[in-house]
């Protein structure tokens, strides 16, 4: 008889105390931000990654091969991302790890995932996290597709005049969502009348407020945090922003930190999300009332990705064999295709040539439902 016991951090342990000689154990790693900065994506992300695996695991998924999950907060630091990224593949020996959140922390952790040659399943948006080699991939469309369905509504649909755009300056993924969204809109016929930038850690917009609302703008665009962006919205309306103002995000305000923090004065933000809130598919009605009862609240549209993202995990695992290797893993990703997910239009398929996945977005409004607006 073989005892397992998995202890580190957050970790569950959920491998059945006895197992056949014959049966591999293997860990599938989780590394992601479940405080700091990132944590609205982290938090509800690992929740649904925890319910989604116990669920497998209730089902006998892995058949024979035992696995088990091992969930670490970096807690929206890029270094500690990049240790628990090298202690899940030297000392754990894991097969694959999910994560980090951010496209920075990507940047970081991809170059030691391929020297270590660790698959890693990141949720950054920027397709440049691929760049770093084959065992980096991503769970997300990249930003020029998702932002290009947003920047089409807003601007044929929508109509506004001119747009005041805002966007982090020290993260690569929030750059170059604004970039595609501003390119778009421009080519659709809307005035971009300013392009500023912040830094991530800022809370004082006062000064910005008082250009958003001289601007005369009748539409303001955020690529920034969903806390950070309600707060903009907060000061700018202070500042004399007009309540007709169409407000648009990025995909982060699919969470429901941004509503918590902006309340009604953020109602009606536009925005891309890789789910509906009522869900895609019977998968997805299922999850959305498993969730809630067991968690409290609606998952966002994080936690429908997360759960997305252990399905999609698990299948590789599974895929590789009796006997699951990382390269093994690896190769099953590369060939992940119309697997049924609860994001997206339910398929979840990877191009083997560019790793670069595809699921379809939808523009949502913000709102008691988050009701949809376009496909």
């Amino acid at each position: 008889m073989k005892r397992m016991l998995s202890v580190l951090g957050t970790s569950v342990a959920l491998l059945a105390a006895t197992a056949p000689a014959s049966a591999q154990e293997v860990k599938l790693g989780v590394v992601m931000a479940n405080t700091g900065t990132f944590a609205f994506v982290g938090t509800a992300a690992i929740n649904a990654i925890r319910m989604g695996f116990e669920e497998l695991q209730a089902k006998n998924f892995f058949g024979n091969t035992k696995v088990s999950l091992l969930v670490e907060d970096n807690r929206s630091v890029t270094q500690e991302a990049v240790a628990l990224v090298t202690r899940m593949a030297t000392r754990d020996n894991a097969v694959m790890v999910i994560g980090p959140v951010s496209t920075g922390e990507a940047m970081a952790v991809g170059p030691v995932a391929v020297d270590l040659k660790i698959p890693i399943f990141t949720v950054a948006t920027a397709p440049a996290v691929l760049n770093a080699g084959p065992w980096v991939f991503k769970s997300t469309e990249t930003a020029d597709s998702y932002m290009k369905i947003l920047g089409d509504f807003v601007a044929k649909v929508r109509k506004p005049k001119s747009c005041f755009s805002i966007t982090i300056r020290d993260n690569e993924g929030y750059i170059f969502q604004a970039k595609v969204f501003n390119e778009i809109i421009k080519a659709g016929g809307v005035n971009v009348v300013a392009e500023e930038s912040i830094l991530n850690a800022d809370t004082d917009f006062t000064a910005l407020a008082t250009k958003i609302a001289a601007s005369k703008a009748d539409c303001l665009f955020l690529s920034t945090a969903p806390e950070q962006g309600a707060n903009i919205i907060l000061q700018a309306k202070q500042s004399g922003m007009p309540a007709s103002t169409l407000l648009v995000g990025n995909t982060g305000m699919a969470s429901i930190n941004y509503m918590k923090a902006g309340g009604k004065a953020v109602e009606g933000t536009v925005f891309p999300a890789e789910s509906v809130p009522t869900g895609v598919n019977d998968m997805a009605k299922t999850f959305i009332v498993n969730y809630t009862k067991r968690y409290g609240n609606a998952p966002d549209s994080w936690a429908m990705l997360g759960y997305s993202m252990v399905l999609i995990a698990s299948n590789a695992i599974k895929a590789a064999g009796p006997n699951p290797t990382r390269e093994g893993v690896r190769q099953a990703m590369l060939a992940t295709k119309n697997l049924p997910v609860i994001i997206g239009r339910g398929s979840w398929t990877i191009d083997p040539a560019t790793r670069v996945p595809s699921f379809g977005y939808a523009v949502m409004q913000t709102g008691p439902l988050g009701a949809l607006v376009a496909k």
